[in-house]
């Protein structure tokens, strides 16, 4: 079945270079059952994988001819022997190490004469766990969709060693209609119209929105362009680095009723306390607060389109040298405040707003006007989801799941988190131009939490003793 391919998978088509590809996935780690080894279990999994049937939309490529629109058309043969790979890690086979394994994987564009997807098996990891890197690209999926593609699928329970694969087909129907011939048509003509009506809508509520900065002299919470430059804004290499570190949710709860904030606050001040720890090693400490882009999900309960549902919210982060109370604070306080803005707007003038700001920075940079503007962001930060309770791909326990996410202009660092289990796990992915070893990130961010921790304790003891004195003897 040939289906139309939606604006946006289209601009994550069209981002699709050598520099920039639009490659999506997740590295899962998986600690075998007792009595069997990582390399037998990986051979069990290859086979099941390979002898699985794709379903949409892992068994399509991209059409866009000259004089058609562009679709979605069926692949006449899928030979999941080129999608479902084997490997092995030489010693020592520590966790840098398979990071620097998915980060030269990840950076490889996607053929696409062939379904836009890779599955990586892999053995010989020092610890015995087994290793599963999923390869996508970001036109097939968003971050929320791919959470209940990957991770619905596996068990909640051990069983026996019958792994479902995430590119199978789903067991519930896509919730939109056939996109093919006159209907998808329609369906185009249909969004345009609520696009052209979203323009009208966005281009007013920035009208109100200047009037009102004008007159209270106050900043608005979506703010691009608000940031200063560092070296994730240099221009994009073909190069990548990934690491991952995790954090305890528990813990991070208690660190967010502290101070009246949520999970995804803490995750946001860990991230940007660690960001300018690392920059200031380097004497690069910015001046000015950082901008971060967080993805926001607009997908209905239970939509499982296979494609891209998501706006975004332009964050400000805290002020440079901020203690961590404050710099949490501080974060909260602005997101607080841009989702307010973000509620205020339609889905579709929500998603118009992203691309009038991604528009303008590349027009900037096309009129070479790049060296005298600020970025629109200076990195990505986006919290996908959580999985609730233990999983299990057949008997193997999920330890792990670090997403691996993709880079584009303006910015080269996205840190993308997944809970799991107890756990916030964390994947980093930055320009290796700017970041070749992306574990100096993820020490500073764990520095950064654990200060940000003591910080927390330290507030909730001294208001317990003030508590404790005011209580009648």
């Amino acid at each position: 079945m040939n289906r139309q391919i939606a604006l946006l998978d289209l601009a994550f088509l069209a981002l699709d270079r050598p520099e920039t590809p639009a490659n999506v996935g997740a590295l899962m780690l998986f600690d075998p059952p007792p009595g069997r080894s990582a390399s037998n279990v990986a051979s069990q999994v290859v086979r099941a994988y390979r002898a699985a049937q794709p379903g949409m939309p892992f068994d399509s490529i991209p059409d866009l001819a000259v004089l058609a629109l562009p679709r979605w058309r069926p692949a006449k043969h899928v030979d999941l022997r080129q999608h479902v790979l084997r490997m092995t890690l030489a010693a020592p086979g520590d966790l840098a190490q398979l990071c620097g394994r998915v980060a030269r994987l990840h950076e490889a564009p996607l053929d696409r004469s062939r379904p836009l997807f890779s599955v990586h098996v892999i053995d010989g990891l020092a610890s015995g766990q087994l290793a599963i890197y999923l390869k996508s690209h970001h036109a097939y999926w968003d971050g929320r969709y791919a959470l209940e593609r990957i991770f619905g699928q596996l068990h909640t329970e051990p069983g026996p060693i019958q792994p479902p694969f995430f590119a199978a087909p789903p067991q519930d129907p896509p919730l939109a209609g056939d996109q093919t011939g006159a209907s998808g048509m329609a369906a185009n003509l249909r969004m345009m119209v609520k696009q052209a009506t979203a323009a009208r809508e966005l281009f007013g509520k920035l009208a109100a929105r200047a009037r009102a900065e004008h007159a209270s002299a106050q900043l608005a919470a979506n703010r691009p362009f608000a940031g200063p430059h560092t070296r994730f804004n240099d221009r994009l290499t073909a190069g990548r680095s990934f690491a991952c570190f995790s954090l305890p949710l528990e813990a991070m709860r208690r660190v967010a009723r502290a101070c009246d904030a949520t999970l995804n606050d803490v995750a946001l001040a860990v991230v940007d306390a660690g960001v300018e720890r690392f920059l200031a090693s380097l004497g690069e400490r910015p001046r000015e607060a950082l901008v971060a882009m967080c993805p926001v999900s607009l997908r209905a309960p239970g939509d499982q389109e296979a494609t891209t549902k998501a706006a975004t919210l332009f964050v400000p982060l805290a002020r440079p040298r901020s203690a961590a109370l404050q710099r949490l604070r501080q974060v909260a306080t602005h997101t607080r405040a841009a989702k307010r803005e973000f509620g205020e707007l339609s889905h579709e003038a929500a998603l118009d707003y992203a691309l009038l700001v991604f528009g303008l920075w590349l027009a900037s940079h096309s009129l070479g006007l790049g060296a005298i503007t600020r970025p629109a962001i200076n990195l990505v930060v986006s919290n996908v989801g959580g999985v609730t309770g233990t999983r299990y791909l057949g008997a193997c326990r999920l330890v792990a799941a670090y997403p691996v996410s993709m880079l584009a202009d303006p910015t080269g660092l996205n840190v993308t988190v997944l809970s799991v289990d107890g756990r916030m796990d964390f994947g980093i992915v930055a320009n290796a131009g700017a970041l070749a070893d992306g574990f100096k990130l993820a020490r500073e961010c764990e520095a950064a939490f654990l200060q940000l921790e003591r910080a927390a304790r330290r507030t909730q003891s001294t208001a317990a003793r003030t508590l404790d004195r005011k209580r009648p003897r």
